[in-house]
């Protein structure tokens, strides 16, 4: 249920009708019937208004919780740890996942849920996930045509701070995953911790990407 509340509230917020997105008209419109109802010369009925405040409240607070919640439930193993051995990416090695975090380009920066990406690891072992957001659509509104194209997160061994695999569930999906817990940095250059959860097809892939994350923190106790 947390995952479908989660996806339509990823919906509301990423898709627009002209200046402000589906979320925001169905408050704003809510809000305007509730003060209509209030003038002396218009009648409204009762009913009408507490269900326009109703529906403000709630759209309200499914859009401040999802973004809260990133839009994705993610519950890890209770046994997550790292793997007995790790081995790195060769070559162009990659796996393909679906991806939810923070993403970057050209010194702008996205907050994305669900996004088809690749990760791959460059023989530096600088860690990528390269993403694609396209345009979408919801209903009668669409999401920016600015945002279309490529996205990407890297992550340096150095930066990571915590690997947890686990499930993440969002809309009407339940896959396989693993949230990496990294320090970043802000555009001023602040630093800041930041995560990215990383969906499978399977657990091999997840466990490939996993022994592939955990590979210099395993060989150092060797």
């Amino acid at each position: 249920m947390k995952g479908r509340l989660l996806w339509l509230s990823y919906q509301l917020d990423r898709h627009y009708q002209g200046p402000l997105t589906l979320g925001r008209w169905i408050v704003v419109i809510g809000a305007l019937i509730v003060v209509i109802g209030f003038l002396p010369r218009v009648r409204l009925a009762p009913a009408i208004m507490i269900a326009a405040g109703v529906v403000v409240l709630l759209t309200l607070a499914l859009l401040i919780w999802g973004r809260a919640r990133r839009y994705h439930v993610f519950k890890a193993d209770a046994r997550c740890g790292p793997p007995a051995t790790a081995r790195p990416f060769q070559g162009l090695e990659h796996v393909k996942v679906r991806a939810t975090g923070r993403f970057s380009v050209e010194g702008q920066e996205q907050l994305f849920a669900d996004l088809e990406a690749i990760y791959h690891t460059f023989q530096t072992r600088e860690h990528a996930v390269m993403a694609f957001a396209p345009r979408s659509r919801f209903l009668f509104s669409g999401s920016p045509g600015e945002l279309k194209g490529m996205w990407y997160v890297f992550v340096t061994p150095a930066q990571i701070l915590k690997i947890e695999t686990g499930v993440l569930a969002f809309g009407r999906r339940l896959q396989p995953a693993l949230r990496l817990v990294y320090r970043g940095f802000k555009k001023n250059g602040k630093p800041r911790t930041d995560e990215i959860c990383l969906a499978f097809e399977n657990e091999t892939d997840m466990n490939r990407v996993a022994q592939d994350l955990w590979y210099e923190r395993v060989e150092r106790k060797s």
